[in-house]
């Protein structure tokens, strides 16, 4: 994650003025009332359901619908730290392990509070803009981070557990004053930084796997014997599609 964020108003001459970083007790106290009335500003077409909502593990600050699927948010009031990374993963396996109708009637009866329109029937509702009931296509929980800074370590977390597919991301707020007015700037981290080495190929699918041993042994005049083989492995229960593959074969 950045250190820093600078900004510059540009002129019609092209001169730039640079924008002042507002204190973070300005921005903190602006941030999570704007985000619950213009909640687009987290992800488009996001609609939030519950606010300050109880969990096993606490009181989850924002819960959304995105796309048909759960959102959980993790507002702090500062930079976020290892802390919240395990809390998002508490609240959102919390949810993850509660049936579609035990997780209906617990939005249901939670949303209407602090700024978040009541909802009377949460599958209803659900139904009403995805089209489906009940809302078995909120999983997996997608899982926000929102702040106004994240330190390595809560950043090192993010981008381990991304990497191995959970979906899980930084969201940083840089707040700004310029013209009397307070400018916010949005800063997403949901991939890791790493990029994959250059000398590690793609894996091959099964497939692919095993068009090019019929390749290989075609190749080498065995091709008979080879099926042969693999025919009574199989009949053995020997032989499966997912043999592990070496250099030079199987």
């Amino acid at each position: 994650m950045a250190e820093e964020l600078k900004m510059w108003a540009v002129g019609g001459g092209s001169e730039v003025t640079p924008v002042e970083r507002a204190s973070h007790t300005e921005t903190e106290n602006l941030l999570e009332d704007t985000l619950v009335k213009n909640p687009e500003m987290l992800i488009p077409g996001l609609e939030l359901v519950g606010r300050q909502t109880p969990t096993d593990g606490g009181w989850l600050d924002l819960l959304g619908v995105a796309d048909g699927r759960l959102v959980v948010f993790e507002l702090k009031r500062g930079d976020l730290t290892r802390g919240a990374v395990t809390q998002i993963i508490d609240y959102a396996s919390d949810l993850e392990a509660m049936s579609d109708e035990q997780l209906a009637e617990h939005i249901t009866r939670h949303s209407g509070r602090d700024g978040i329109d009541e909802i009377e029937d949460f599958e209803d509702w659900y139904g009403q803009r995805f089209g489906e009931q009940p809302p078995s296509l909120l999983r997996p929980v997608k899982m926000i981070l929102v702040g106004l800074g994240a330190d390595a370590r809560a950043t090192r977390m993010v981008n381990f557990l991304t990497a191995r597919g959970v979906d899980i991301s930084l969201l940083t707020f840089h707040g700004y004053e310029h013209e009397g007015k307070t400018l916010l700037a949005r800063q997403v981290r949901s991939e890791p930084e790493a990029t994959e080495p250059a000398s590690r190929k793609r894996q091959q699918s099964r497939e692919e796997r095993h068009r090019a041993v019929n390749e290989f042994a075609e190749n080498q005049g065995v091709s008979d014997i080879f099926h042969e083989a693999v025919e009574r492995f199989q009949q053995q229960g020997r032989y499966t599609l997912h043999a592990r593959t070496r250099r030079y074969g199987y």
